[in-house]
């Protein structure tokens, strides 16, 4: 029965695609399979086996149908497959999602006897492109980030000023998805890695306080600035007024005032006739307005 396992990946990058590496060698009387992946559009390289000598017969199967199988030959070649003897490394280029197999390698010696076989299971993936990061800032004042990028299989990973971003950073979200809220008071680098199996980008950009929250700020301090001198202009107008009032209202009644004395001497002198000297009121002390 056979097993399945993981292997290190090796990426390696060309100019016209992605290169990975998968080592696929195992000790004698192993039965597990390896685990490689392939860049879609790339190459991949596995080293099914240890180098060995020419002379040796080769036979290479994909999903249990021949690929070739050949004697004395130190390099082999056939469609986008290739096989090294020299080497013990099958490469596989210019992938395609059909590509995607398992791949058995058995190498026999001159007496035909089975001297090593290599085995892997070829996953094809499509590489990662540019991530395309955005911030977003929201009413209150949280930034909203947000990474996106192509490719299969993808995984995030968010840095601040090249530290982790933890869960005390977050309003909501974590560092293993493609969007996140940071909470207020954050500032510095961002920078999101996206990854799978057989590529890595990275993209980065600064967080600083949202240019909409300044606004907001100022526009509040403008309306308090301006309720208060609202409010001031007010006071002053109703304490001018009050003050304004006071004498008018003096003056009103020590008019009133003289005007009765002068009606009742006038009263007096009509009903009793002349008033001599000594007869008129005394005058009334004239109120100081």
């Amino acid at each position: 029965m056979l097993y399945r396992a993981a292997v290190l990946v090796f990426l390696v990058g060309v100019t016209d695609g992605v290169k990975v590496f998968c080592n696929a060698t195992r000790a004698h009387g192993d039965v597990n399979v390896t685990q490689c992946f392939g860049p879609l559009g790339g190459a991949v390289e596995v080293q099914l086996v240890t180098p060995f000598l020419q002379g040796y017969k080769v036979t290479l199967k994909k999903n249990e149908n021949f690929l070739f199988s050949r004697d004395s030959e130190r390099t082999i070649q056939v469609e986008n497959y290739s096989f090294d003897l020299s080497t013990g490394i099958f490469t596989v280029k210019d992938i395609k999602r059909t590509d995607d197999a398992e791949y058995y390698i058995e190498i026999h010696n001159d007496n035909g006897r089975l001297i090593a076989v290599g085995i892997c299971s070829l996953s094809v993936q499509a590489p990662v492109s540019s991530p395309l990061l955005s911030l977003e800032c929201l009413a209150s004042g949280e930034q909203r980030v947000s990474c996106s990028a192509e490719g299969d299989a993808l995984r995030y990973g968010w840095s601040l000023d090249g530290n982790p971003l933890v869960d005390t950073h977050l309003l909501s979200g974590s560092g293993a998805t493609s969007h996140m809220t940071l909470k207020l008071g954050l500032s510095g680098v961002i920078k999101c890695s996206v990854s799978n199996d057989v590529s890595i980008s990275t993209a980065s950009t600064t967080v600083c306080v949202c240019i909409e929250r300044i606004h907001i700020m100022i526009n509040g301090f403008r309306a308090a600035i301006a309720l208060l001198l609202t409010v001031a202009l007010g006071v002053y107008c109703a304490r001018r007024k009050k003050t304004s009032k006071a004498p008018k209202d003096q003056t009103l009644t020590a008019g009133n005032t003289h005007g009765l004395v002068m009606w009742r001497r006038r009263s007096s002198q009509s009903a009793s006739g002349p008033v001599g000297p000594s007869e008129l009121p005394e005058r009334l002390p004239s109120s100081s307005v």
